[in-house]
């Protein structure tokens, strides 16, 4: 009978063992597809965001398309233009007249004269070069708005041969049509384009000839400041322009309109050769040849005066070039050394401001200094002339050796450049409305050509480190990828993003990572096993929970109801654990035989009585924490700038509250090791022998000197900071915000715990039971077993945990999107917000440009998420790998 069951349990397994290799071989080759193909999905994301954020690395190109012989008068024209469509181009020339012509071979294609013969005494152009104001020897200025018509024409309204040549050339051809041109465009159509000049009439603006003259674009209207020579000297006035409207007729009327004279002080002898003002029009500039320059502040314009004077340039070098970039808030200039800067204007500067040279201010009337901070170039050939883009931060530079150099100003890069093939300087350049090409005047005839600028906004020191904004005091990372107006400055730093996902990593950490792995602890050695099967999947349940409810809970429930009671909260950081510790020092206080029945019910009487009687002691502290320590208000306490103080509000100067509840944790760990190391060994000589009862009494002695020592020395290290001057406000505690890293990091915390506990747990289960059982027959107790032999040889599981949990905090999205305020921030104040890299994806990726800058920025913040989770991971192997070749010593 044995024989049989044998021989018919080989041949169960011979009949069986194809299907088991079946299995096998199915099994294996699902994991290696599946496992092939996660390595593949991830490298297919990583080359996806290389992909798509590489071009903003490629440098900018510029190339000449064609030279030919200027179609007008040799003398350099005023000031040149482009079309959008870079096929006709226009000059405005000296003897007030506009003349037109085509790009591809220079001929003439109509002209306007506008001034009816009239020669202009100056003329001002805005950056695109299209807005400009002309003064006359008469006293009289004009504004004069210079471009191209465009329209779209029927087929017969093209004579048939033109109109047939077009459609054989194909797109992009054209032909002459009158005084304009017509070409193909890709969609079949037949675009005309005419110059277009448009001037209103002479306005009179002082009793002699116009000198200089500057034209600003306000949002109230044009603002026009001209330096006039009149009988009594030269005198420098402003006109305001508006529309007007007849309440009778209804009718709109421009008018231009003399609203007051400015201050004026020559600081070098003849002609000053600029005249500029601002875009909001509250500094007017006047420079000379020989690089002086006077700022007047028209900040109120009833009021105006001298704010500023200095040098542009060196001792002897000639100023050769100055024009206002787009917004006409920063200024560019370059000189006969071959120098290329640019500054604006920046309040209070403090020691080491980079400004004029032999600035002369007027401290007590103006705050403002004009602030040289950006560096394009430094010696070499002379600059002789500049165009700024009307789009955005561009500077085209034409020097005399013929070369043209393409910069971007935020940056203070330079792009590329090109060489004309001139023999001359380049006297005169404009970039094309799309800043795809530009127009170059020599002496030798006129250039176009071609540009590719790329992404300029971008390069790794615009991305990573700080800079020098327009108008900002010093340089900084930021993050602003919009702005309310044209001439917005895109700043698009990375670095507050990459500080937020670590403010949030590791506030979430801090609170949730030490809750997540004692609670796996306690579970894993503490916890009665029929306890624990209820606990531990309870507790994984809130793993379930989406995070897009967590942060509508933390937005909209948790944030209005802590900041109503931030010093409860604060005070429950505090009772919480020690309530806890109490409660245990007191349970030891209990009868052996009693504390051993009521084992089993430590966990729902801690849980039930103890935590809860913790929050109800945090309520009632904490008013008057915050009437001893803030002067009652802590919100108003950390409001209070030490920078800035003000005097109804003297009753938060002093720091010591904050100072006092910063070192209090830190005084408590260092008393509870100096307990360990100095109090224990000497108790523990002398307690052998004792009762129960004297032991539990002289550890709950302990504990209480050691919470005074704590408190007193926390109170002793807050009061010698304050004697020192020092205050936290600004570190790790300022201002108060509703949405807050103190918000997030509890909800986040919340969030993470589970994954960790799970893990953690897990790992500390699965530690042989024989080093458990060795461990306590040797006479180790529960807690000397768990903290020097399981936690020890369980450590890689416990880091892995750990590791996992961070992962799932720096790629959290919802809860710190509606929870953390999202303001792209630099500062560790737990009670401020921030934005992190997956947030700002989330926030600003539906609603940027395909293709734009500001797309392919937020796929680099997606590369660096990518890399940050990438390394993090990796450190993560290689320590949970040496922690598992630890544990398998033991």
């Amino acid at each position: 009978m044995a024989e049989q069951v044998s021989f018919t349990g080989r041949a169960r397994r011979r009949t069986t063992r194809p299907a088991v290799k079946l299995a096998d071989r199915t099994a294996r080759l699902l994991i290696t597809v599946g496992g092939a193909g996660t390595i593949v999905a991830v490298i297919g994301v990583f080359l996806f965001l290389v992909w798509v954020a590489a071009p903003l690395f490629i440098p900018a190109e510029a190339g000449v398309a064609g030279r030919h012989a200027a179609p007008f008068d040799a003398r350099a024209p005023l000031q040149v233009g482009v079309d959008e469509y870079r096929v006709l181009g226009w000059a405005a020339l000296p003897d007030g007249s506009v003349q037109a012509f085509r790009l591809d071979d220079g001929s003439p294609r109509g002209a306007a004269f506008p001034f009816n013969g009239q020669a202009p005494s100056s003329a001002s152009f805005s950056a695109g070069g299209g807005d400009a104001i002309f003064g006359f020897p008469d006293g009289t200025v004009r504004l004069v708005r210079i471009g191209f018509a465009t329209s779209f024409l029927a087929d017969e309204e093209v004579p048939q041969k033109t109109r047939e040549a077009l459609r054989e050339a194909g797109p992009g051809a054209v032909s002459n049509l009158e005084d304009g041109i017509v070409g193909f465009t890709p969609e079949g159509q037949l675009r005309c384009q005419i110059l277009k000049v448009e001037a209103r009439p002479p306005v009179s603006a002082a009793a002699g000839p116009i000198l200089r003259v500057g034209l600003a674009e306000t949002t109230t209207g044009p603002l026009v400041v001209v330096l006039a020579q009149e009988e009594s000297g030269p005198v420098l006035r402003v006109l305001e322009g508006g529309e007007q409207e007849d309440f009778l007729t209804g009718e709109t009327t421009f008018v231009l309109e003399p609203a007051g004279d400015l201050p004026f002080e020559p600081l070098s002898p003849g002609l000053p050769d600029h005249l500029l003002v601002s875009g909001s029009g509250a500094a007017v500039y006047v420079a000379w040849g020989d690089g002086a320059l006077l700022r007047i502040d028209r900040t109120r314009p009833q009021e105006p005066f001298i704010a500023e004077s200095g040098w542009l340039t060196s001792p002897g070098v000639a100023l050769t070039s100055l024009r206002p970039l787009l917004g006409a808030t920063t200024l560019a200039w370059g000189d006969a050394a071959g120098n290329l800067r640019a500054g604006f204007l920046v309040r209070d500067p403090g020691p080491g401001f980079p400004g004029l040279r032999d600035a002369r201010r007027d401290p007590a009337r103006s705050g403002d200094a004009l602030a040289v901070v950006k560096s394009l170039e430094e010696g070499g050939v002379a600059v002789r002339s500049l165009a700024a883009s009307s789009r955005s931060r561009l500077l085209l530079a034409g020097f005399d050796d013929g070369a043209l150099r393409l910069y971007n100003v935020t940056r203070a890069a330079r792009l590329t450049s090109a060489e004309l093939g001139a023999a001359g300087p380049v006297t005169e350049i404009a970039f094309a409305p799309k800043e795809d090409g530009f127009l170059a005047v020599t002496p030798e005839g006129v250039v176009h050509g071609s540009l590719d600028p790329g992404y300029p906004e971008t390069g790794l020191g615009a991305l990573f480190r700080p800079v020098w904004y327009e108008g900002y005091p010093r340089p900084e990372h930021v993050w602003q990828s919009t702005g309310g107006t044209d001439d917005f400055e895109p700043k698009l730093g990375l670095m507050p993003l990459v500080f937020g996902t670590l403010k949030a990593t590791f506030y979430s950490i801090l609170f949730g990572a030490p809750i997540a792995l004692l609670a796996a602890v306690f579970t894993s050695e503490f916890l009665h096993r029929r306890t624990r099967s209820v606990v531990k999947p309870v507790i994984e349940l809130m793993a379930s929970l989406p995070s897009v409810v967590l942060g509508f809970l933390a937005a909209l429930v948790i944030a209005p109801f802590v900041e109503g009671v931030v010093a409860s909260v604060l005070a429950g950081a505090l009772t919480l654990p020690g309530i806890f510790l109490l409660g245990a020092y007191l349970w030891q206080l209990l009868p052996g035989t009693m504390a051993i029945r009521l084992a089993r019910w430590r966990f729902p009487l801690f849980l039930g009585v103890v935590a809860p009687a913790g929050l109800v002691l945090a309520g009632l502290l904490g008013p008057g924490l915050e009437r001893a320590l803030f002067a009652g208000d802590i919100r108003g306490w950390l409001a209070w700038d030490p920078a800035n103080p003000t005097l109804d509000a003297i009753q938060f100067e002093s720091p010591v509250g904050g100072w006092l509840l910063l070192w209090l944790p830190v005084s408590g760990l260092l008393a509870a090791l100096g307990i360990q190391r100095l109090v224990n060994p000497p108790l523990l000589r002398w307690g052998r022998g004792r009762s129960r009862a004297t032991l539990a009494t002289l550890d709950l002695v302990k504990f209480a000197v050691g919470a005074a020592a704590a408190v007193a020395a926390a109170l002793a290290v807050a009061l010698l900071l304050d004697g020192l001057g020092l205050d936290p406000r600004g570190g790790f505690v300022g201002t108060y915000v509703q949405r807050n890293a103190m918000v997030v990091g509890f909800v986040m915390g919340f969030a993470i715990i589970p994954i960790i506990y799970t893990i953690a747990e897990d790992a500390l289960s699965t530690v042989p039971e024989h080093l458990r059982s060795a461990s306590l027959g040797a006479g180790a107790t529960q807690w000397q077993t768990a903290v020097r032999i399981i936690v020890p040889t369980a450590m890689s599981g416990l880091f892995s945990a750990l590791m996992i949990g961070l992962g799932r905090a720096v790629g959290e999205t919802m809860i710190v999107l509606m929870a953390a305020g999202n303001t792209p921030v630099m500062d560790w104040n737990i009670f401020s917000g921030f934005r992190t890299l997956s947030a700002n994806i989330a926030v600003e990726l539906p609603e940027a440009v395909r293709g734009s800058t500001h797309y392919r920025t937020l796929f680099l913040a997606a590369l660096v998420l990518f890399a940050m989770t990438f390394v993090v991971n990796t450190a993560a192997e290689v320590v949970r790998l040496r922690f598992r070749k630890r544990a398998y010593q033991l």
